[in-house]
């Protein structure tokens, strides 16, 4: 008997019993071939990223609290509870998923393994990553440099808001301009 209980996998806020015998994460790029009617070459066009999948594997051996058949119930509690309509996202806390930007997942499939001849059943969990954290860029708005002294002895800029209106825009850019060269004449 395996008494052996990881702490790696943390789902929906329940720990998974049981041994995690392997983690694999995979991501693709979404990239279509693009056939020219002219030309008889392909062409390879990027379109996006597909949702990242997330397989676990884990060995489940009975506990003196816990038997297999109770432990794979609560995962299949994870996986769809009573009445349940659709997949709810899930937060999943794990040092690989941490690694590849994977915070939350979808529940897609749960698989169960018993081998008559053993003790131990072996589960499958299937899960998809609808969102992978990335580097988030902030535009900077046209700003003028304000006169005025900020912590450092520096310039003080401040943002100018756009209005929807381009033409509108570019007249008061242009006024703008006028007034600054009347000025500095």
């Amino acid at each position: 008997m395996l008494l052996v209980q990881d702490k790696v996998v943390k789902l929906g806020g329940v720990l998974l019993y049981g041994q995690v015998q392997s983690i694999e994460i995979s991501a693709e790029a979404s990239i279509d071939d693009i056939k020219p009617k002219k030309g008889k070459t392909k062409k390879n066009q990027p379109t996006g990223y597909e949702a990242a999948k997330v397989r676990i594997e884990v060995l489940l051996e009975e506990t003196k609290k816990k038997t297999t058949v109770e432990m794979l119930q609560e995962m299949q509690r994870l996986f769809k509870k009573h009445g349940q309509k659709r997949a709810k996202l899930l937060k999943i806390v794990n040092k690989d998923c941490a690694a590849r930007g994977i915070s939350k997942v979808y529940f897609q499939s749960l698989t169960s393994t018993k081998v008559i001849s053993e003790s131990s059943r072996t589960v499958s969990l299937e899960l998809l990553a609808p969102r992978i954290a990335g580097l988030k860029v902030k535009k900077r708005k046209a700003g003028k440099a304000k006169k005025g002294k900020g912590k450092k002895g520096g310039k003080v800029k401040t943002t100018k808001e756009r209005s929807k209106s381009p033409a509108r825009d570019t007249r008061e850019t242009s006024a703008g301009k006028k007034k600054a060269k009347g000025l500095v004449k």
